[in-house]
């Protein structure tokens, strides 16, 4: 009986913790979308230079106390640095700079924003959306290239056979030229003996002519 009760207990907890999480993430997902949809309001975000520069230094502000505070205010935090990215005017650079000063989970948010803000406002075509393209495109590049760098290392590696096999030419032909170089004292003495024949002859002659 005891054991069937903490069974059943088990059951429930995790039953619960399923249910805690699918609340959570249906809650992410709304806070996303409704923060993605309040930005491309007109007039939510500010358009005067120095009216930008002041928004996008609260934002970061408010995303970087808010983080601290723990994972449950990371969805909070991504959202003000989304709308600090929204008025800043390299986004591919913050973004950049997000991924090594904020935490990865707080990162992960951040680039959720910016696919769904790429695809709510795929039809506007705006700068500032057409900006946070290039930063989608920009980090699922840099995941394809790291991915790719194992397989291109394992690709290059049968590309040196062909210097194995010039190696062996050129051993080949050294093997080849000791050969021809150790047959020539041979020629050498054939030559010597032939030179020594032909003065013999030409000083018989000239013995007979005498």
């Amino acid at each position: 009986m005891f054991r069937k009760k903490l069974r059943k207990q088990s059951k429930q907890s995790m039953k619960e913790a399923k249910r805690e999480l699918k609340a959570a993430a249906q809650q992410e997902t709304m806070m996303i979308e409704k923060a993605v949809r309040d930005a491309a309001e007109p007039g939510a975000l500010p358009s005067g230079v120095q009216e930008k520069e002041a928004f996008f230094m609260e934002q970061v502000a408010t995303g970087e106390a808010l983080f601290a505070q723990g994972a449950a205010y990371h969805v909070p935090a991504a959202i003000a640095f989304f709308k600090a990215l929204k008025v800043y005017p390299a986004p591919v650079e913050l973004v950049m700079i997000y991924q090594k000063a904020v935490p990865k989970e707080v990162f992960d948010l951040i680039m959720k924003l910016v696919t769904r803000d790429a695809a709510v406002n795929s039809a506007g075509a705006s700068s500032q959306s057409s900006g946070l393209d290039q930063v989608d495109d920009k980090v699922s590049n840099d995941k394809n290239n790291k991915e790719g760098g194992s397989e291109s290392a394992d690709q290059s590696s049968p590309e040196k056979k062909p210097e194995v096999q010039s190696q062996e030419e050129k051993l080949s032909r050294a093997e080849n030229n000791a050969e021809t170089s150790a047959e020539k004292p041979g020629n050498t003495q054939s030559q010597e003996a032939k030179s020594e024949q032909s003065s013999k002859a030409n000083t018989d002659k000239e013995a007979e002519k005498a």
